[in-house]
């Protein structure tokens, strides 16, 4: 199915999406907001590069204790989390800014923190966006053969055990992701619906990106701070396992729970949905109720708001969510809205369930489009 050019077979054009928009319009007419940034995420991305800059300039100081240290560490690996979900994210999916040259600048800022900004637009927005939760399109659920999300790949025996042994590398998905992951995208071509060609320009920005990234965040570390080597190298380990759960605890439990969606096309390449129920269905939101979560987590814990309308600037999904859960209920469309250790439980089970040789059925919870 992975060579099919998919298609949705169901229009947008629904009593349900049509209600959803307007409600969405009438927020920011009412309230006469922009849908990209406000005053309130200007000061959120000053805080947050501040944040960056203080906590590595205090690294490199030598007038700290190793206690005061490991904690600017850790400040130092929560920045770079802070900046992947609240400015690149958003700057990716020209949501910061009506100037699609500031989005373009500030969606560089991924590289600033050893993530390839190329990589991630076509891999995020061309695979996961389009066809989320669809084996064999959706790059973000087949990542590893270590994992087994999808009831399309082989499971081996080791599986069965995948509910056990994969939080425990969910620490490790930075390293991954930086110094592996990136890599392994630059070999393939087919993106969702879409073949691409790797410009060469793209091959040395990588490179220079990647290379970047280890002088200033291990290298000058290494040379300037006045601690054994190995320490030095601890610290690092310890900055990427924070920002490895931070992500992972983010981005891993909104998609994969064991009542998500994870529909397959038929032999024409045909998904018998819209594209927005689709959404819906195979998306989750947890701790939505939370602001500080939100304001952490650049809004990626409402992630359903987030797949139908990606342009609008995250600072404004909290109040969005609140829309679109109204919006749900009134129309019978089951949205998924969880506590965060209900999440976490969802998760996990979800893990158990598929690492099971006999699973047959992919997990579904889902409705029919309204």
């Amino acid at each position: 199915m992975a060579d099919i050019r998919l298609k949705f077979g169901t229009s947008n054009n629904s009593p349900f999406y049509s209600e959803l928009k307007k409600r969405v319009d009438n927020y920011f007419i009412s309230n006469g907001y922009s849908r990209h940034a406000n005053g309130h995420m200007i000061f959120k991305m000053i805080f947050i590069f501040l944040l960056l800059i203080t906590s590595y300039t205090a690294l490199l100081s030598n007038h700290l204790t190793e206690s005061q240290m490991l904690l600017c560490a850790v400040l130092f690996g929560i920045s770079q989390t802070l900046i992947a979900f609240n400015v690149a994210h958003d700057a990716s999916h020209g949501a910061l800014f009506t100037n699609t040259k500031l989005n373009r600048f500030f969606s560089y800022s991924f590289n600033l923190i050893g993530v390839s900004n190329y990589i991630w637009n076509i891999k995020h927005n061309l695979s996961h966006h389009t066809f989320t939760n669809i084996p064999g399109h959706d790059m973000d659920i087949e990542q590893t053969k270590i994992a087994r999300f999808t009831v399309n790949s082989k499971p081996k025996w080791f599986h069965k055990y995948q509910y056990l042994y994969l939080p425990l590398f969910y620490p490790f998905l930075s390293i991954f992701i930086i110094f592996i992951k990136d890599f392994m995208m630059f070999q393939k071509q087919k993106y969702g619906n879409s073949e691409v060609n790797h410009p060469k320009s793209e091959y040395r920005i990588l490179i220079v990106s990647k290379l970047f990234y280890v002088i200033y965040a291990l290298i000058i570390p290494l040379i300037i701070i006045d601690l054994p080597w190995y320490k030095i190298l601890l610290g690092f380990l310890i900055v990427h396992m924070v920002v490895g759960l931070f992500l992972a605890m983010i981005l891993i439990p909104v998609h994969a729970l064991d009542d998500s969606d994870f529909p397959e096309a038929d032999a024409n390449g045909t998904i018998h949905n819209s594209w927005v129920i689709h959404q819906i269905e195979s998306t989750s939101n947890y701790g939505a109720n939370s602001w500080l979560l939100t304001w952490l987590a650049g809004g990626l814990n409402t992630h359903i708001i987030h797949h139908i309308f990606p342009t609008i600037c995250h600072i404004h999904y909290f109040e969005l969510t609140k829309i679109i859960r109204q919006t749900s209920l009134e129309y019978g469309i089951k949205f998924r809205d969880k506590h965060v250790w209900q999440a976490v439980i969802s998760h996990l089970r979800f893990l158990k369930k598929l690492g099971r040789p006999q699973t047959s059925d992919p997990p579904s919870g889902g409705t029919s489009d309204k």
